[in-house]
């Protein structure tokens, strides 16, 4: 049976979860639910300048006000929220009041999860340390030449020691899961050469995955995480023979670390990539997971992540509307209702088995025997 620490790594699992079910059981008899997690964009503000940035054309358009994410907060918490992810397209840590807003979540029982550059733990260590479940660090390099080549700061300084040291205060208190993150980079190199695709031949990141991962082992990270690029549409970047090669040998390097206290997680967008597999087929025309958890930006609310920032898919404005105005409102219902994943969605979604098994939820409510005690709010 899978304990506790493996089912928190598959959000298959965690949807069996007994006050998540009821949750679910409550959309399907009102047609309408509570948010379970919210994703939300602190600050769209972000000190380093990574190669291949997903989010670049949405950075340093500004953030929410400090009174108003103070509300928001508050607005979390009367609705009813489980859980909260400050990520977002710049640095969460960049916001004035994320040490507050941690807290304040931590103190009204709504777990948080923090993804970040981890240029600034030192800053809020504390909170960080005590008041979170978990914190993922992007760090995509096991050196800091590589580094300092993929995520440059503004400054034009390496962060690259102080992430780690900033890592190891975190692993030191043993009191937060502590993930390290990297996301396989590419870029054209300098010699211009080709590669068996006719492409630029590139430079990548992916020599140092398994460096990275003693790194992340040494640090007293829980797990080392190894992600596929995306495009801007969220769609998996080409992955050349050469490349696909190099991830395969570094990922067999790296199975030897594996030990009860530290995995290696690679995803199955990352086995799509390898095979080349760009898109990926719904067969489903409505998004449950979208149901039960929303994003929200400086920009706007979004349906989803992936589509944040898409106009046509944006479900209303935090800057000047309640949370609850917002979920409950006419703008939400309608998008819900022309969401269809089958024609907007057909990159790889992270939520896709989730989906699947949220609609076998809907015909049907899982058996008790398989209903379990919660241990991981963030499905």
């Amino acid at each position: 049976m899978s304990t506790n620490k493996e089912k928190a790594l598959s959000l298959s699992d965690k949807l069996y979860q007994f006050d998540f079910v009821n949750r679910f059981e409550e959309f399907k008899d009102t047609g309408s639910s509570k948010p379970w997690v919210i994703e939300l964009d602190p600050t769209t503000a972000c000190n380093l300048a990574c190669h291949g940035c997903i989010s670049a054309s949405l950075l340093n358009q500004g953030g929410f006000k400090r009174e108003r994410i103070k509300e928001l907060a508050k607005e979390f918490v009367e609705i009813g929220v489980k859980a909260v992810v400050l990520i977002g397209g710049g640095e969460p840590m960049a916001h004035p009041e994320f040490g507050t807003l941690v807290d304040y979540f931590y103190e009204n029982d709504i777990h948080v999860g923090v993804t970040s550059n981890g240029t600034l733990i030192n800053k809020y260590a504390h909170s960080l340390a005590y008041h979170t479940k978990w914190v993922r660090i992007s760090v995509d390099a096991g050196c800091e030449d590589v580094f300092q080549q993929y995520r440059p700061h503004a400054s034009g300084k390496s962060q690259f020691n102080k992430v780690i040291d900033g890592m190891r205060k975190l692993a030191e208190a043993r009191t937060t899961k502590l993930g390290f993150s990297f996301l396989v980079l590419e870029k054209v190199g300098a010699d211009k050469s080709y590669n068996e695709k006719g492409k630029n031949f590139v430079e990548t990141n992916a020599t140092d995955i398994h460096k990275a991962a003693i790194l992340a082992k040494d640090i007293g990270c829980d797990y080392f995480e190894v992600k596929p690029s995306f495009d801007p549409f969220h769609f998996l970047n080409d992955t050349s023979d050469i490349m696909a090669n190099i991830i395969k040998e570094e990922l067999y390097k790296c199975a030897p670390l594996v030990d009860d206290n530290f995995k290696i997680i690679s995803p199955y967008t990352l086995e799509r990539t390898l095979e080349g597999e760009s898109k990926q087929i719904k067969d489903y025309s409505r998004c449950l997971t979208a149901e039960m958890r929303t994003v929200l930006s400086p920009s706007g609310a979004y349906v989803c992540p992936y589509h944040r920032g898409n106009s046509n898919l944006k479900i209303g404005d935090p800057n000047t509307e309640s949370l609850k105005d917002i979920w409950y409102g006419k703008t939400r219902k309608e998008i819900m209702q022309k969401l269809d994943p089958r024609k907007h969605c057909e990159f790889h979604c992270i939520r896709h088995n989730t989906n699947k098994v949220l609609e076998k939820f809907y015909k049907e409510k899982p058996e008790s025997e398989n209903v379990v005690k919660e241990y991981d709010r963030f499905v």
